[in-house]
């Protein structure tokens, strides 16, 4: 998670465990004057070989304690590695967009292995707003491709 602007308030929001503990990082930051709440996350990406089946129930649940945790009525942004291999079908995606309602889905790049779109960055931001975002072509030693935003404040804002 990289910003422009300092975080303030930043905090550990623990993930219910399904493999192993995992949590996100959250804290706020303000934008042209407008305080937003940004956070990552990395869901599950499986399970014991039984329970593969059930992986996508997991991520619904890690995704369901996050929303919990977050600031219901405040824009935010979240991104990460979502591991929702199903697409719009699992639960955890279906959660997070009804949340993030300004993420746009439409053509989207692969970020990992140039065939799964698994790294997301979802919005939830101030009317006249707008965000532009892109798939990094270098993957700086990951097996993923970064995700990267430019959020623009709206007309006759400035940004700090």
């Amino acid at each position: 998670m990289l910003s422009t602007q300092p975080f303030e308030q930043p905090r550990i929001i623990p993930l219910p465990r399904q493999r192993q503990t995992r949590a996100s990082a959250a804290a706020n930051i303000t934008v042209a004057g407008e305080r937003l709440f940004i956070a990552t996350v990395h869901l599950e990406n499986r399970l014991a070989w039984w329970k593969l089946l059930f992986s996508d129930t997991a991520r619904g649940r890690q995704a369901r304690a996050l929303l919990q945790e977050l600031p219901a009525t405040q824009h935010g942004v979240l991104g990460g590695d979502l591991n929702t291999w199903f697409g719009p079908v699992e639960p955890a995606w279906r959660a997070l967009v009804r949340r993030f309602p300004e993420t746009r889905f439409d053509r989207l790049q692969p970020t990992f292995q140039d065939r799964l779109v698994l790294d997301h960055l979802l919005f939830d931001l101030p009317d006249g707003w707008t965000v532009s975002r892109r798939v990094v072509k270098e993957t700086y030693g990951s097996d993923h491709h970064p995700v990267v935003a430019a959020v623009v404040a709206g007309p006759g804002r400035t940004t700090d």
